[in-house]
């Protein structure tokens, strides 16, 4: 069964399996809703396109959602690459509806409300969390179990995540992802902006990736960790403090399309292979345009 909250001030909305308050003046909009089944771990996917995502673990077996308007308007700029980047996700049918809602109310104004329309979903122990593109970028602070597996996108904004033992996986298309104190897996890629994740533990036999296009990557591991590294810097060095001898190596790639009509492509591609404690779990770590810090923990 689903459960959904749809924040608008200044309607106060009670449900069943959760709470919505509608922001006053100066304070956040506000969710409170709790998993199907809160003795399972349960998942929480995030949805932002301007503005900042912060996750905390906690104690309860809620997850609490708060959202906050910035008071800057966006520029025009801002708005029309927002615009442009949440079009491209768009399937046909919704294009066309879009299309047709503009072509109706040519000539005519749009009323701004001033909410960030805040929706939460939850189904089968999964929280969606959806902010609706407007003039102002929007800051999201969430708490969840510190059991809670997480899918965060943010096409403009930072991420940070504290205190969580789930799964994790983080895509910032234009700002940075911080990870502080997790013990799950992750799979982090930023577009543009560096990467920073301490480990409190690491999860045996799960890999895991860290991925940007320019910004540094920069993990702490805990000292007894057993992993096998592949790196790879395009315009970078590679730092480390732990006692591990770093070996180059040339993957090879084959791409052979000539039975569609196309080309065959062979290409070797350079990066540097390691082994922590003997190796382990996997992690790849790749920046083009930045350097790549191993850190063992203290």
């Amino acid at each position: 069964m689903k459960k959904s909250l749809m924040l608008i001030a200044p309607t106060i909305l009670l449900f069943a399996a959760g709470m919505a308050i509608p922001a006053q003046e100066g304070t956040p909009e506000r969710a409170v809703v709790s998993f199907t089944n809160p003795a399972k771990p349960g998942t929480v996917e995030v949805d932002l396109g301007e503005g900042s995502i912060t996750v905390r673990g906690y104690e309860g077996k809620d997850v609490i959602v708060e959202a906050r308007w910035r008071e800057k308007l966006l520029t025009k700029e801002d708005r029309d690459v927002a615009a442009a980047l949440a079009e491209e996700e768009l399937d046909e049918e919704e294009q066309a509806k879009r299309k047709a809602q503009a072509e109706k109310a040519k000539g005519m104004k749009m009323f701004q409300v001033e909410s960030t329309g805040l929706t939460v979903e939850e189904e089968e122990n999964v929280v969606r969390v959806e902010v609706e593109s407007g003039k102002r970028a929007a800051d999201l602070l969430i708490q969840v179990p510190f059991s809670t597996s997480l899918r965060l996108d943010s096409r403009d904004g930072d991420v940070t995540v504290e205190r969580v033992d789930g799964e994790i996986e983080v895509n910032s298309s234009d700002g940075s992802i911080t990870l502080n104190n997790v013990s799950g897996p992750v799979v982090a890629d930023s577009s543009d902006g560096g990467i920073k994740a301490v480990f409190g533990k690491v999860a045996p036999g799960k890999p895991m990736s860290f991925s940007t296009m320019e910004g540094d990557i920069d993990i702490t591991l805990p000292f007894d960790v057993k992993a096998g590294l592949k790196l790879k810097s395009e315009e970078g060095k590679i730092f480390t403090d732990f006692d591990i001898r770093l070996t180059p190596s040339q993957q090879k790639k084959e791409q052979d399309e000539r039975k569609e009509g196309g080309g065959y492509r062979v290409s070797f591609e350079k990066v540097t292979l390691g082994l922590i404690n003997g190796g382990g779990v996997d992690i790849q770590l790749t920046t083009y345009e930045g350097d790549i810090y191993i850190r063992k923990a203290k």
